[in-house]
């Protein structure tokens, strides 16, 4: 009987090993039921797809939805785009490497986390989006808890860990060795991705302890790729924009 490898893959795609193993049988040599079959199959597994990309997207938690087709480019021209594009495909994440923005306050750090985070979902990959304040706060408390390792656990389920704004605040010694640990856990199993604001020769400035600072950095750098924003805040750009506006129209 005539081969139909589209079907066979979405068959077992969907794991359905009873209709594979037997709808050659069931069919005999009438092509138009098989055609018909795989077109249904084609739109079950499509479906199964958009219903997991939801999931995913909603299991993020991300604040907003941006994808990189509305980041504004010529906002940040030192960027080398081409090879910050590459990276929406998505295998370093299979690589298990780590994806670091620094930069000023208001540059697209933010955005580019979160539309990577969207391209991961929408490739199959789980995700989860939180500030440093949120997860070490969060770490902390599991921590007076008796839940620490519980807590570290439930970070390792996701593919890709995206922290924003590191560095906006000083930490403790306890927050340090609690993001530590959540670094080296993923170090070479899984990827983290992070924006920051401060140079990482600045790092000293937020961890009391230095060492702690360069074991954080090294494990990040070593299997990461590092990219550095520039400029002035659009936000505020916008908001002078705005005010000058409303303030001429008042006038």
């Amino acid at each position: 009987m005539e081969q139909h490898p589209l079907l066979d893959m979405h068959l077992r795609s969907l794991r359905l090993p009873a209709m594979l193993a037997n709808y050659k049988r069931l069919a005999g040599d009438i092509a138009e039921p098989i055609s018909y079959l795989t077109q249904l199959a084609s739109l079950e597994v499509e479906k199964r797809h958009e219903n997991g990309v939801r999931a995913r997207i909603a299991g993020a938690h991300f604040p907003v939805i941006k994808t990189i087709e509305s980041f504004d480019f010529s906002l940040q021209p030192q960027l080398p785009k081409v090879k910050l594009l590459e990276l929406f495909d998505c295998a370093f994440i299979e690589q298990r490497r780590n994806f670091i923005c620094i930069g000023p306050p208001g540059t697209g750090k933010t955005h580019t986390l979160l539309a990577i985070g969207l391209a991961a979902c929408t490739r199959g990959f789980h995700v989860l989006f939180i500030t440093a304040a949120e997860l070490l706060m969060s770490l902390i408390a599991a921590k007076r808890e008796d839940r620490l390792e519980r807590k570290l656990k439930s970070y390792d389920r996701y593919d890709i860990v995206l922290v924003d704004e590191l560095g906006y605040i000083p930490f403790e010694r306890e927050a340090t060795d609690l993001l530590f640990q959540v670094i080296s856990r993923r170090y070479e199993r899984s990827s983290i991705a992070i924006t920051t604001n401060l140079a990482f020769s600045d790092w000293t400035n937020i961890f009391p302890d230095p060492m702690a600072a360069t074991a954080v950095i090294d494990r990040l750098v070593h299997h990461g790729t590092i990219f550095e924003f520039a400029g002035e805040s659009q936000r505020l750009k916008t908001r002078q924009r705005r005010s000058t506006g409303a303030a001429a129209a008042t006038s």
